[in-house]
């Protein structure tokens, strides 16, 4: 008789089913659609897993089209969070309620993505850009 793993619901499980149900998409459709492992969505929707690294929470959060701070927050990794809005950020966080600011050339990059992104066009270009200023700023402040 084979053993069957004991599987909890979790607020990041139940927000994932809850948000692919809204977007009317399965598993498969999902992961075929973003990237996204299959495998480990299935165990972080099944609570198998309750924890995930910050490039695969930036993932999910993009695919359910959520913010990131709804995933990090469940997740536990505010610090990750507030990195993220003080990298690239201009936005007031509804969680923390801080504001943090960007300087022009990154809120200018940081809109040309999304122009692109909302028109199905490759956004890699706006990240090299912003990491070609992340490269300067680090060499200035040394």
């Amino acid at each position: 008789m084979a053993k069957r793993a004991v599987q909890s619901v979790t607020p990041l499980s139940q927000l994932i089913t809850a948000r692919l149900k809204e977007l009317g998409l399965k598993q498969v459709d999902f992961c075929r659609r973003t990237g996204f492992d299959q495998g480990l969505l299935s165990k972080l929707q099944s609570g198998v897993i309750t924890t995930i690294n910050l490039e695969s929470a930036l993932r999910l959060a993009d695919g359910l089209q959520i913010p990131p701070e709804e995933i990090l927050s469940l997740l536990d990794k505010r610090d990750a969070h507030l990195l993220l809005l003080k990298l690239y950020g201009n936005n007031t966080c509804s969680r923390c309620n801080e504001r943090e600011s960007a300087p022009e050339p990154v809120n200018s990059i940081m809109t040309a993505a999304h122009r692109a992104y909302t028109l199905g066009r490759d956004v890699s270009p706006a990240l090299i850009l912003l990491r070609h200023l992340s490269a300067t700023r680090r060499r200035t402040e040394k």
